[in-house]
């Protein structure tokens, strides 16, 4: 993606990655405190670089901004969204369980599609999640938890057929874990 987008455009009403992390650190101190579960969704829009090539920067800061509505509409109740530039995304799901962020990601992916997928649209744009909760009765960090979710994205887009519009909340091969910094005996099911 070219940097010009991601480091001029702002989507109002979005956390950025400063807000997100304050906000993450919290989040996980009252989860951990009242032994619920967290949540997390990270996205990208699938191909987006030869999207921007192909219809240019104006589109591609529409598109962006589209998305951006999109996921907004879709948001949960107490759940936060986070752009972090480019075209990477964030959703924080408060005392959400891993089942309950991936039926939630299934319908922002399906929103997404449906969203970019027409005649008047020939340029299709579709999204990969990765999703994560926190495992219960174990001590994890807010960073873990991100870290995971976007480990499960990038695997999704790397390693699974096909390589876009797809959610993925299952293991990871072992080397991965050390990659993303992510202890695998904290998140042995998640």
């Amino acid at each position: 993606m070219s940097n010009l987008i991601a480091d001029k455009l702002e989507l109002n009403g979005l956390l950025d990655r400063q807000a997100l992390q304050a906000l993450m650190e919290k989040s996980a101190a009252g989860a951990r405190a009242a032994g619920q579960s967290m949540a997390v969704l990270t996205l990208d829009l699938d191909h987006f670089k030869a999207y921007l090539d192909e219809q240019g920067q104006a589109q591609a800061q529409a598109a962006l901004m589209r998305t951006a509505k999109l996921l907004n509409a879709h948001l949960p109740v107490g759940a936060s969204l986070a752009h972090l530039g480019g075209d990477e995304f964030v959703m924080l799901l408060p005392t959400s369980d891993l089942g309950a962020a991936v039926d939630t990601a299934e319908t922002l992916r399906g929103a997404v599609e449906a969203e970019f997928t027409s005649p008047a649209d020939p340029a299709a744009l579709t999204v990969t999640l990765g999703a994560a909760a926190s495992p219960p009765g174990t001590d994890w960090t807010a960073h873990s938890l991100l870290s995971l979710a976007d480990a499960r994205k990038t695997f999704g887009k790397k390693r699974l057929l096909p390589h876009h519009n797809r959610v993925w909340a299952g293991a990871l091969p072992s080397d991965w874990y050390p990659r993303f910094n992510v202890q695998p005996e904290v998140w042995p099911s998640q």
